[in-house]
């Protein structure tokens, strides 16, 4: 019987200072954590798929599609640059987005609040000069 009660404190006694062992480090485990932060880099681009050209609507003639992506957190613009001096008068159409031309060289064609991924058809009007540059650049830039 002596050795039964012996083993039976030694028994108590181990679990009791497993229990205390593994208190502390329950503790620990709750106190510690981890930081992660992560710095994803502003990135857009602007992708042109001429389609052929024809009349559209109203006189309009398509230019293609573009597709158009920003991951910027402020949003961004849509911009047209051509030659200065040329497309006076002349309408550009992106969607639901109309800029008339004034032949200053650059015009922002729409303007985003957030970042997005759309693809829109393009389309423009001749002026009264029509088409009389061969150079018209989609950019987009961040905000």
């Amino acid at each position: 019987m002596a050795e039964g009660a012996w083993m039976v404190r030694k028994v108590s006694l181990g679990i009791g200072c497993l229990a205390l062992a593994i208190l502390p480090l329950t503790a620990q485990a709750a106190a510690i954590g981890y930081n992660l932060q992560l710095t994803v880099p502003v990135f857009c681009s602007v992708r042109h798929q001429p389609t052929g050209s024809g009349i559209v609507d109203h006189g309009a003639i398509s230019l293609g599609t573009f597709r158009e992506y920003c991951n910027a957190p402020g949003g961004y613009e849509v911009v047209v640059n051509y030659a200065p001096g040329s497309l006076r008068g002349a309408t550009l159409i992106a969607g639901s987005d109309v800029v008339v031309l004034n032949g200053s060289g650059q015009a922002v064609l729409s303007h985003t609040t957030g970042p997005r991924v759309r693809e829109r058809i393009i389309a423009a009007i001749p002026g009264e000069n029509g088409f009389d540059t061969d150079r018209l650049d989609i950019q987009i830039l961040p905000i």
